[in-house]
């Protein structure tokens, strides 16, 4: 194995932004297909899919990624729609992971996942989070318009078996609608070495359910889940939006992710590559830097490389959700800019 050059060494201790957050994570969304229609992320309006070709490919992702690992890039979350959905998905993992990824995950709404978390560890996966807002079966179907949560269930088991550990659950609390099963989900963690995410309901822009009293706030579901136990904050690992806990006796960790009421955006560590080839330096800002036409345009890999540095250079110091929540409005639907 080849030794890296001090100049490689540098950039990977220099990728920093303006406001000196080291920025190493990237969340690439593959296809903005998905087998579920979820309330709170796709609108009523059926939005159109991109075209195939308007899709990056296998190539230049990997090729991307690559370029990005060299200048700093440790961390992959691979998202979607549905990432599943793709046909190459095995290839593409394994190809990510041989660029020196040492990190690599992916989102998923676990329906297709039983099936496949065996391929997706031999392909180089390391975990993978499961999108899961409800216990209850019929809500379950009502939330995702027609979801078998059975298959989820299958899933959450697969993929703990075959060791893409440990398995996180993302649940996202809406007054309403799941508010009741708070404490039941945190429970899970008593016999379990589960780590459930609370995530607060954010206020994308084609989103026509959001209202700010749907919101449940972090506090709010830190005081629900406090009357299980006593609750003890675990030390905060590397840079993350989650800030997490045990309650005393339990396996398993519960994350309480605050965009809204908490920003945690002074700790923020990563970009979004859209499905169709656009850097976000952050989820809620209009600004995209397109990186698919250059590629396609015979752009070498240094021309790509700063782009990369730019996108990093230019990441604001924070959203203004928490003012002003149409600025939300240049978002696209969640399953094409990627979760």
């Amino acid at each position: 194995m080849s030794t890296l050059s001090q100049k490689q060494l540098d950039k990977r201790i220099s990728l920093r932004d303006s406001f000196n957050r080291r920025i190493d994570y990237l969340r690439i969304s593959i296809t903005d297909r998905c087998n579920l229609k979820c309330i709170y992320c796709m609108p009523k309006k059926r939005i159109q899919n991109f075209k195939g070709s308007e899709i990056l490919t296998s190539e230049e992702i990997v090729r991307f990624v690559r370029i990005a690992h060299e200048n700093g890039l440790r961390k992959v979350r691979i998202t979607g729609g549905e990432p599943l959905m793709r046909k190459d998905i095995f290839s593409l993992i394994a190809s990510i992971k041989q660029t020196g990824i040492r990190d690599l995950s992916l989102t998923s709404n676990g329906i297709m996942l039983s099936k496949h978390a065996g391929e997706l560890k031999k392909a180089g996966l390391d975990r993978v989070n499961i999108s899961l807002d409800t216990m209850v079966a019929e809500k379950y179907k009502a939330i995702t318009n027609g979801g078998d949560i059975n298959r989820v269930w299958e899933s959450i088991e697969e993929v703990e078996r075959v060791g893409l550990s440990p398995v996180k659950i993302n649940v996202v609390p809406i007054n309403g609608l799941n508010n009741e099963e708070i404490a039941s989900f945190a429970s899970l963690t008593f016999n379990k070495n589960y780590h459930i995410r609370f995530i607060e309901f954010m206020p994308v822009g084609c989103n026509e359910i959001w209202k700010k009293d749907r919101c449940i706030s972090a506090k709010e579901v830190m005081h629900i889940i406090a009357t299980l136990g006593t609750l003890e904050r675990l030390k905060f690992r590397g840079q993350g939006p989650s800030r997490n806990f045990r309650i005393k006796g339990a396996q398993g960790v519960i994350g309480i992710i605050s965009p809204l009421s908490d920003h945690f955006c002074n700790f923020c560590n990563r970009l979004r590559l859209t499905s169709d080839g656009k850097i976000r330096p952050c989820l809620f800002s209009g600004v995209e830097i397109d990186i698919k036409t250059p590629m396609r345009n015979g752009a070498s890999d240094y021309e790509i490389e700063r782009l990369f540095c730019h996108s990093v250079k230019i990441k604001p110091l924070r959203h203004l959700l928490s003012e002003d929540v149409t600025s939300s409005r240049s978002l696209m639907a969640m399953s094409q800019i990627g979760g």
